[in-house]
């Protein structure tokens, strides 16, 4: 099988992650597949802001957002939010955060480009990764400056999404497809 397809293929969400550290020149392979992905009209306007797993903005998202998913919830879903222990990056000790050009139409689009490039960039060095959007209402809420100036996001850029990466510690195996229920052909 062709190693790129190979690669898509064995991909999959990874919630579990040993405490190692990622070595310097995988971080630097990842932001350079990060980047090397396509922009709308070449304009490159993704800005990637690394983060170890142990920053405590990161807490402190985690509790903005759990604080909004609390405020539109019923008991039975406030009362599973309070036994979850996990983070929104589920402990993976580097963070990738991605902002983009707020002015810029297709930015969010080019961020998940992005995003998807450092995923499968991981998987192909035998890395896990989380593509994560979750906290999207808390870096857009009251603290939403805050979290840009701590993330060094540039001047007028904002949240796109993220992508928690690590060594695995845990297998999973990607979910299935169907093609009949997914695909259309158009004649």
């Amino acid at each position: 099988m062709n190693p790129v397809l190979k690669t898509i293929a064995e991909r999959s969400s990874i919630r579990a992650y040993r405490e190692e550290t990622l070595k310097e020149e995988e971080i630097n392979a990842l932001l350079t597949a990060g980047l090397q992905a396509p922009t709308a009209r070449n304009m490159q306007e993704i800005h990637i802001s690394v983060l170890h797993g142990s920053h405590p903005v990161l807490a402190e998202i985690e509790e903005e957002k759990r604080k909004l998913a609390m405020s539109r919830m019923d008991e039975k879903g406030k009362e599973m939010i309070r036994k979850n222990p996990d983070n929104f990056y589920y402990n993976a000790p580097h963070i990738f955060m991605l902002s983009a050009d707020r002015d810029f139409f297709w930015s969010k689009l080019d961020a998940g480009i992005c995003a998807e490039n450092i995923s499968l960039a991981a998987q192909s060095m035998g890395l896990g990764s989380l593509i994560i959007g979750i906290i999207r209402e808390a870096m857009e809420g009251e603290k939403k400056e805050y979290f840009a100036e701590i993330c060094q996001f540039p001047k007028n850029y904002e949240f796109a999404i993220c992508v928690a990466v690590g060594y695995r510690n845990t297998e999973k195996i990607p979910h299935g497809i169907d093609m009949e229920k997914s695909v259309s052909f158009i004649k």
